[in-house]
């Protein structure tokens, strides 16, 4: 059935958000590849100088990931929406959408000599993290009073929503520390300058309320206690449907904060050396490759729209009757604060820039040649913080354990990528590279998305294209004697 609580507009919000959060570093089909080129920076920027090509060019690659447990859409495939509704999922439990988006455009990679490697690259990244400590949810709930009444069991209602969007500029060098003819050990650094595009914080912290009966004898709810606060980047408020697109995007880009991004990381190349008496070790010889990075060490910064408010203690009028009647008609973050600053004892204006953390993490990563072109992956990302925001505004990758086999070489590639993220999801993926072409799945399940049924979205793809303008001077990836372990 569809529910009021999800009208549609709040679906086609949820489909814009899925659209605009559709994770960076997640193309998993590259996890430790030595063709990775110059987007193995954005996992480890050590591994650049260990390409199996001198240099390369990506021309464009754009990927997208979704993890939702919040919302099932029915009715619905790619092809046909005509007759879709939205529902938020049935059960107590707690609900998250988990969202990441990047494109690149004209990235490159080049080995300065046997011993450095430069790159540089433009990248535009948006992340949604939003999660809602759980709460009851079933098909009979038809609006606000059936959701409070069922909810009444539950010690408070408290949730988050948290969106960052960013342009990078990334300058990436690694170089050879120790070279020997059997193993060799890498460090690179990639600073990135930040432009701050969009930024979103919104929050409900410990909301409590009680029944009561209103003054014409009716079963009501009143609000006992909690904050909400809401927050947006100024540069909205900026758009005028009366100007063109290029000087809306003028006004949208200038009115930015820019910021730094720093990435750092190693890696270990090493082998037997009495099965390689013939050729010295190099990008793609190796019998291991062990890698550490320190991704995204940074934050953007965004100054708040007109309105942007946290109220808190709320008043006894502050009753589900009154708060739904008063906000029938409210369009605007300034609207919904001006309305609610009759029902509560504190509403504060946030006019002081706000600041979102970037995703700063640790990736491990060990790469095992199998020989004859196969390969196995396995990469551990651990977050270093929570998305909890009521400290401080913090992003987060999904990424927590991805194993992945291949069979690979400079033209040819198979992958099939095995995930378990940090919201207990367990994905398999696949992935194939056709000359320059990698194309992958996140979840080979997307497929179902082109069938008209019951939706979650939970997956993603990547495109990726890459170029090497001149030959390598070495030949087609050594086979690797079987491992003995």
């Amino acid at each position: 059935m569809k529910h009021p609580i999800l009208s549609k507009n709040t679906l086609m919000a949820l489909l814009l958000m899925m659209a605009a959060s559709s994770q960076a570093q997640s193309y998993h089909a590259l996890n430790g590849s030595p063709y990775a080129g110059v987007n193995a920076m954005f996992v480890n920027p050590a591994a650049t100088v260990n390409s199996a090509y001198k240099w390369d060019v990506n021309l464009l690659s754009i990927q997208e990931v979704l993890s939702n447990t919040g919302f099932v859409v029915n009715n619905m495939s790619l092809t046909d929406y005509s007759q879709a509704s939205a529902a938020i999922t049935s059960g107590f439990k707690t609900r998250s959408l988990q969202g990441n988006f990047d494109g690149t455009l004209l990235n490159a990679r080049f080995n300065i000599n046997s011993k450095s490697a430069i790159a540089f690259g433009i990248r535009g990244r948006c992340l949604v993290n939003a999660k809602a400590e759980p709460f009851v949810f079933t098909d009979s709930i038809a609006d606000v009073p059936d959701f409070l009444k069922a909810n009444k069991g539950t010690n408070y209602l408290q949730g988050y929503g948290t969106h960052s969007g960013w342009l990078e500029l990334n300058l990436n060098y690694s170089r050879v520390i120790q070279q020997s003819d059997n193993d060799r050990f890498t460090i690179g650094l990639t600073a990135g300058y930040t432009k701050a595009l969009s930024g979103l914080n919104a929050n409900a912290y410990q909301l409590n309320y009680m029944d009561i009966i209103d003054p014409n004898g009716n079963p009501d709810y009143a609000a006992t206690g909690g904050s909400i606060k809401a927050a947006y980047s100024s540069n909205y408020a900026l758009l005028d449907e009366n100007k063109s697109i290029g000087d809306n995007l003028k006004a949208f880009y200038k009115n930015t904060h820019s910021s730094i991004n720093l990435n750092v990381g190693f890696e270990y190349l090493f082998r037997k050396g009495s099965a390689y008496e013939e050729e010295a070790l190099n990008a793609e010889n190796y019998e291991w490759k062990i890698g550490v990075s320190i991704m995204d060490i940074g934050k953007n910064i965004f100054t708040p729209a007109d309105g942007s408010f946290k109220a808190s203690n709320p008043t006894s009028q502050a009753t589900s009757s009154a708060l739904t009647s008063s906000n029938n008609n409210v369009s605007s973050i300034r609207g919904l604060r001006n309305t609610l600053s009759t029902y509560v004892n504190t509403i504060d204006s946030l006019t002081s820039n706000f600041v979102i953390a970037n995703p700063t993490r640790m990736v491990m990563s060990v790469d095992k040649n199998l020989g004859n072109h196969f390969y196995v992956n396995t990469q551990l990302n651990i977050n270093f913080f929570s998305t909890q925001p009521w400290d401080a505004i913090k992003t987060r990758e999904i990424n927590l354990l991805t194993v992945t086999p291949r069979w690979e070489t400079r033209q040819l590639g198979i992958y099939f990528p095995v995930q378990y993220n940090t919201q207990g999801q367990l994905w398999v993926g696949g992935a194939l590279k056709l000359g320059p072409l990698l194309l992958g799945l996140h979840n080979l399940d997307m497929f179902n998305w082109l069938k008209t049924g019951t939706q979650t979205y939970n997956g993603g793809g990547y495109l990726l294209l890459n170029i090497h303008p001149f030959k390598p001077k070495t030949k087609d990836a050594v086979n690797c004697p079987k491992s003995t372990i």
